[in-house]
């Protein structure tokens, strides 16, 4: 029996089921997990399908809002992690008060943390909607629009609009069959990469702030750099897709919140690969999309990283 067997086999045995999904959530890790939630409850309509954690505030009326779930319900529920490699990475750490786990993730495992439960984890692939989507297809459960749109604003955001490394054939053909379902994707893409005032003025402060080194670009970013601009730190931390006009193989946003944890982003063109760097630093992610955490006035600093990433060697 294979995985995704296994975990349609855990679905159908537990009446209670809880999703979860990682900090700062990205439309990927949303997305999947209302998806997840809608072709569940469509399928098994007695089941209490519940999606915990924060979500996206601005697709929240788009879309769906999160749920709101006690402890008791936790105890009693299977609880399915998904885009995430591990549980220290969950955003609500309940998670392991759950009965039984498991998930569906297209990141690297953790050699930290290894992960204790049915896991469906497909690295190639460019997004976890994508993985669970195919998921659902394939064990036949009821979409609706609703999850077909969520679905599509995982597979979409998560691929840079259908530009990243990994986009492959089963994409388009994944993305074809959610489109039978009457999304709108253009109304939901513009939500989610909505530009305010704001949002473009710390672009263009990112990029003002930027340095080079070797084959590195980076910006190291603190409170006084997000609080002058008016823009949130939630936000400000994943603005690294910003340098990648600065025409480096590597780039890196270095983003200090107001307790001195410092949020790393790294990324890397086709054949450098940045996920071994940040596993060295205690982070994960993607080969070519990672993060990690640091903290300011300790060692290792960003110029420990800089320096790591300057002796990557592009691979082919």
């Amino acid at each position: 029996m294979n995985a995704g067997n296994d975990i349609y086999q855990l679905i159908k045995e537990n009446d209670v089921i809880t999703i979860w999904g990682h900090f700062r959530p990205d439309g990927d890790c949303y997305g999947t997990q209302i998806g997840l939630r809608e072709i569940i409850r469509n399928t098994f309509p007695n089941k209490k399908v519940y999606a915990i954690g924060s979500g996206i505030h601005s697709l929240l009326d788009r879309l769906s809002p999160m749920d709101e779930v006690d402890d008791e319900t936790i105890a009693k529920s299977l609880a399915i992690i998904v885009d995430v490699s591990c549980f220290s990475r969950v955003e609500d750490p309940r998670v392991v008060n759950a009965k039984h786990h498991c998930k569906f993730d297209h990141h690297l495992p953790s050699d930290h943390e290894p992960f204790e439960g049915e896991t469906f984890v497909d690295t190639t692939r460019v997004s976890c909607a994508e993985i669970v989507a195919e998921f659902g297809f394939e064990h036949d459960f009821v979409f609706s629009k609703l999850a077909a749109e969520a679905f599509y604003l995982g597979i979409a955001t998560d691929s840079g609009q259908f530009r990243y490394d990994g986009v492959c054939e089963k994409t388009f053909l994944t993305v074809a069959k959610l489109y039978k379902y009457g999304i709108e994707a253009d109304s939901l893409i513009r939500l989610a990469y909505k530009n305010d005032p704001k949002a473009i003025s710390f672009r263009a402060h990112l990029v003002n702030k930027a340095q080079i080194s070797g084959q590195v670009a980076y910006c190291c970013i603190g409170p006084k750099d997000y609080d002058e601009c008016g823009f949130p730190f939630e936000k400000a931390c994943r603005m690294v897709n910003t340098l990648d006009c600065l025409d480096t193989p590597i780039y890196c946003l270095f983003a200090e919140r107001d307790n001195g944890e410092i949020i790393v982003e790294l990324r890397g063109t086709l054949g450098y690969k940045v996920q071994p760097i940040a596993a060295s630093f205690g982070g994960g992610g993607h080969l070519y999309a990672s993060g990690c955490t640091l903290i300011k006035g300790k060692k290792p600093d960003f110029q420990d990283v800089i320096k790591a990433l300057n002796e990557v060697r592009k691979e082919d």
